[in-house]
């Protein structure tokens, strides 16, 4: 019983709050902003603490509306900090209008809301990386290497021609690089690309061929030769020496 509560008390999520209490007592006592000669001490820490838990709550619920979003959830975790601090200051800056004009008779006029938001800032960023690290620490596993892989592959591949990849042709030292949009010569080996492209997504279906699983609309005999028909029009050869992956590779396909 005792270890389950001295875990509970010593969690990443109690940290936090213990991070807030204590900036809560440092501002308290440092009472910056003109506070320090404008309330007795115990009417200071009161505003200080009364503030940073509005902070703190509002860097949370900005947190939980971020991060679903895609974009945010690839941002490391500092940066994450630095945009649930600067989004979460908006309407922290209100409340510390309304606060000033409640508390020290002090109205903010609308020509210095920039300079308020700027000092606001100051505060709601450290309160915001209070809030936020334990969350974000613990939910950003690593990236899995093949999305690192498949990345680093796309980069290399002309925006335009978008992530919908048909085939990979060899071609001397380049590939090229067929997808449902067009297609572009990249300074790649053949080799190299099948090796940055998750297996699942496709197979090498000749020496100088990769084709896309999904792609491929039919195989098909001509003569000896067998060949597999992509979407788009396009035809590749299939070699001796692959065709019964190619085979196998489909039939798990369309199982």
């Amino acid at each position: 019983m005792s270890s389950t509560f001295l875990r509970a008390w010593t969690s990443p999520r109690f940290a936090s709050a213990y991070g807030a209490i204590a900036l809560g007592t440092f501002l308290g006592f440092a009472g910056p902003f003109g506070s320090f000669q404008s309330l007795a001490a115990p009417a200071r820490y009161a505003f200080w603490f009364a503030l940073v838990a509005v902070g703190y709550g509002l860097a949370v619920a900005t947190l939980q509306f971020l991060r679903p979003a895609r974009p945010f959830a690839r941002l490391p975790i500092v940066a994450a900090i630095v945009i649930v601090g600067l989004v979460s200051t908006l309407p922290m800056m209100f409340v510390v209008a309304w606060a000033l004009d409640m508390v020290f008779a002090r109205s903010t006029p609308p020509r210095e809301l920039v300079s308020l938001y700027a000092s606001v800032a100051s505060v709601q960023l450290v309160i915001s990386g209070i809030a936020s690290w334990p969350s974000l620490a613990q939910a950003r596993p690593a990236p899995p290497a093949e999305d690192l892989n498949v990345d680093r592959f796309f980069a290399r591949v002309p925006e335009r021609l978008g992530r919908d990849l048909v085939a990979l042709e060899a071609q001397d030292h380049y590939v090229m690089v067929h997808t449902r949009r067009g297609s572009a010569l990249v300074s790649m080996q053949l080799s190299e690309a099948i090796q940055l492209l998750p297996s699942q997504l496709g197979l090498q279906a000749h020496r100088r061929w990769w084709v896309a699983r999904e792609a491929v609309a039919g195989l098909r005999r001509e003569g000896h030769q067998t060949l597999i028909d992509l979407a788009g029009g396009l035809t590749v050869p299939v070699g001796r020496t692959y065709l019964a992956a190619v085979r196998s590779g489909l039939e798990t396909r369309d199982a």
